[in-house]
């Protein structure tokens, strides 16, 4: 079905640009709300404001309706998205990350004193932030690490620390871009978890290293997972047009998969488009199979080598997934190769299940 541009559109960017929330007599902007609610400490302030950001997307939902009408109405009725090639390997995927998965969110969740089963993607927000490692990604050694990648540095924007270097390796992402270039930004901004890189490009001190990566694959898991179950709502989303059920789908299926409660009322905001998690489901695993690809021809620091940076250009030609497996030598997708790069980084895979001992509220125990 068509993924262009509605006529919605413009009225959803107008509004999200004049939406505000107001928080203890402050009117934020609607798109810097959950910047603040991950900077917000107190967890009883953080639930506080995430309730008005709640009420916000609310009030805009009407508009994501609309949106979703002409959709429906431009691809048929009860048209479901183009559920991508990734999506045949969901089931396996999600029951082979499950184990660790949840064994990395009960650690995280354990440093913020709460218990798994209690969290919401505020708390999420919150962790994600991976402020303890911010004086290794200043702007200058940030810059110099990107150059040794092969990279461009660019002003990352409002994003700092870790996040502002991801953006940077990356890059600019359009959401009709080339298959091709997509999975190349993927591939960049993988890096940034990348023990290899953080030594030899960033400088970050070897004692460090090891639980910044811990950090940085636990929220490369918890997008995997995210997208996984975003894909299996939008395969239901556009078969009914029955708001609660649409509502009650979204966080069920998002919220069981990534083992945090999501807010209802985001059900809509979350799908930009038609197929877009599928396709970023897909941009995923090509890009850990090229990763793959590149560290066996090349060695762990491939991003060093222009041999290595002259195969990833020739990949930005790519515009299909077959096209993408044939320039890496892959039959198909395969979901093993991303997985495998993000349990071999996690301090929970390393030590056996579980991690190390954390003491909670309630108690000391293994996570």
């Amino acid at each position: 079905m068509s993924v262009s541009t509605t006529e919605s559109d413009p009225a959803i960017e107008a509004a999200e640009a004049t939406t505000i929330v107001v928080w203890r007599g402050e009117r934020i902007p609607f798109a810097d709300v959950p910047a603040r609610i991950a900077d917000t400490d107190g967890r009883a302030e953080r639930n506080a404001l995430f309730a008005g950001w709640i009420q916000a997307v609310d009030a805009l939902n009407s508009l994501y309706v609309a949106r979703l009408a002409h959709w429906q109405d431009g691809g048929g009725p009860r048209d479901a998205p183009d559920s991508g090639a990734a999506s045949m390997h969901i089931e396996r995927l999600t029951a082979e990350s499950e184990t660790v998965y949840y064994a990395a969110l009960r650690r995280y969740l354990a440093v913020i004193d709460i218990e798994q089963g209690d969290a919401t993607i505020a708390d999420l927000w919150h962790i994600e932030r991976g402020t303890a490692w911010g004086h290794w990604f200043g702007q200058r050694e940030v810059a110099r690490a990107i150059a040794e990648a092969g990279r461009e540095a660019h002003d990352p924007g409002h994003l700092t620390g870790w996040r502002g270097a991801e953006a940077q390796l990356v890059g600019r992402q359009d959401a009709d871009m080339p298959l091709g270039m997509a999975v190349i930004g993927e591939l960049y901004g993988s890096l940034v978890g990348d023990p290899e890189w953080l030594g030899r490009a960033l400088r970050m001190a070897p004692d460090d290293i090891g639980a910044y990566a811990d950090f940085a694959a636990f929220i490369r898991l918890w997008r995997l997972r995210r997208a996984m179950g975003l894909v299996q709502f939008e395969n239901r989303l556009l078969r009914t047009d029955d708001e609660a059920l649409n509502r009650a789908y979204y966080a069920g299926i998002v919220g069981h998969i990534t083992g945090i409660d999501v807010p209802e009322a985001a059900y809509l905001r979350d799908v930009g488009r038609p197929g877009a998690s599928a396709t970023r489901l897909d941009r995923s695993l090509l890009a850990g199979a090229l990763a793959e690809a590149l560290e066996a021809r090349f060695g762990h620091a491939w991003w060093s080598e222009q041999r290595a940076r002259d195969m990833v250009q020739e990949f930005a030609g790519a515009d299909s997934v077959r096209d993408a497996l044939a320039r890496i030598g892959y039959d198909s997708l395969d979901w093993r190769p991303v997985l495998r790069q993000i349990r071999t980084r996690l301090i929970g895979e390393m030590s056996g299940y579980g991690g190390p001992n954390i003491t909670t509220r309630a108690g000391t125990r293994k996570v």
